[in-house]
């Protein structure tokens, strides 16, 4: 009884001087394959002992697994029905248009939202936050959406884009490490949409999820 005592005592100093713990968060795919593995690799430098489960899923997933308890903390866009859940913006995240290099929209220095009107566009799944705000995005511009393909993983529209199938809108941290693609900025307030910190309302985080968000913050 005073072995096990001890170990649970030992545990929770552990869990407490952040030296072991778990850190469950659902984000974006966007911020997955872009800002997030540089703050991981940073928390994992300063926090050994902590292990990080990250899970990329859609919006919608990402407030699910927040409200169940399955997930310390989400990141990413602000729930239209926020029942249970506390949003705090943290970035401003911009959607850029993508276009094979040899598109005739790649060679203008400034390109309109209203050029891609009537496009072969290149969409992610209708359940993505992305598709959402292009969809919502048009409508509201009075523009023809055409959407010739869609596929469910960012990387899959990218790769479909460098293929000359069409063009997208995707967020800017997309183009890393893709070859063959122009990226150009659309000045259009509205491609602009903010990504924040999803947690359940009047409840804390543990040491270690909040230790990772100071974290996410500083960087």
């Amino acid at each position: 009884l005073l072995m096990d005592l001890d170990n649970i005592v030992s545990h929770t100093h552990d869990l407490a001087g952040l030296r072991r713990g778990v850190v469950e968060l659902a984000a974006l795919p966007s911020l997955c394959s872009g800002v997030l593995p540089k703050v991981i690799r940073g928390f994992n430098d300063s926090h050994p002992g902590i292990e990080i489960r990250l899970r990329d899923v859609v919006a919608q997933r990402i407030d699910e697994l927040v409200r169940s308890g399955d997930a310390d903390f989400g990141l990413g866009v602000r729930a239209r029905n926020g029942a249970g859940l506390a949003f705090r913006p943290l970035l401003v995240d911009r959607l850029c248009l993508y276009l094979p290099v040899d598109h005739p929209l790649a060679a203008r220095a400034e390109v309109r939202l209203a050029d891609l009107a009537g496009l072969p566009m290149i969409l992610t799944g209708r359940d993505s936050s992305v598709r959402a705000h292009i969809e919502r995005l048009f409508e509201d511009n009075g523009l023809v959406l055409q959407a010739r393909v869609e596929a469910n993983y960012m990387s899959t529209v990218i790769a479909l884009v460098q293929q000359g199938l069409g063009v997208t809108l995707l967020p800017e941290s997309a183009a890393q490490g893709h070859d063959g693609l122009v990226c150009r900025a659309i000045d259009q307030p509205q491609l602009n949409r903010e990504i924040g910190l999803i947690t359940r309302a009047e409840q804390g985080l543990s040491p270690a999820a909040q230790a990772f968000v100071e974290r996410l913050q500083a960087q």
